[in-house]
């Protein structure tokens, strides 16, 4: 069964640093990803407003905030994208705390292009899983009116969320 494209192909990158948005330019050049990019937490909270697939943060933004505060704001959205942390120094005490405060995941610079495109295009699908579930259900439960009993929905999480799944059964009139 062939993959659904993923709809949602906007990158919000935060980066300070020249050098890693042109790499990141360079890896998405000529696909049909595309880019935004950012390096403080200000014009970010502006950038959010496209609503992208996903951000891909740098551990220090240029105005001091770090990627725990981009994260911090995101958090305050109905549906945040996921995030991507990446860094040069990139250790499993960083990938542990990234993770455990609800990162999707973490980059080792320099930037390998497949890992890259990876990284975003699974967070990417799990975002729109995500949303469509969401959506399910709330069709399933507005008001009780509409829904169909006995219906079951399993909800299947990948990541930090592996170990958890569930089943939920629709009750009718």
């Amino acid at each position: 069964m062939a993959e659904k494209p993923i709809a949602n192909r906007t990158i919000l990158a935060v980066f300070p640093v020249r050098d890693d948005r042109t790499t990141l330019m360079h890896i998405f050049g000529g696909s049909t990803w595309k880019l935004l990019f950012t390096c403080t937490l200000r014009k970010t909270q502006t950038a959010l407003s496209v609503l992208p697939g996903v951000v891909i943060s740098g551990v220090r933004l240029s105005d001091g905030h770090g990627w725990s505060d981009l994260l911090r704001e995101m958090k305050t959205m109905d549906c945040p994208p996921p995030l991507i942390v990446s860094d040069r120094l990139a250790d499993e005490r960083l990938w542990a705390e990234v993770l455990n405060l609800g990162g999707y995941d973490l980059l080792v610079q320099p930037f390998d292009a497949k890992e890259v495109h990876h990284a975003v295009s699974t967070a990417c699908r799990r975002t729109e899983h995500v949303k469509a579930i969401a959506r399910l259900r709330n069709r399933a439960t507005t008001a009780n009116t509409g829904a169909l009993p006995g219906i079951k929905v399993r909800t299947a999480f990948v990541g930090s969320e592996a170990a958890s799944a569930r089943e939920e059964t629709t009750k009718g009139d």
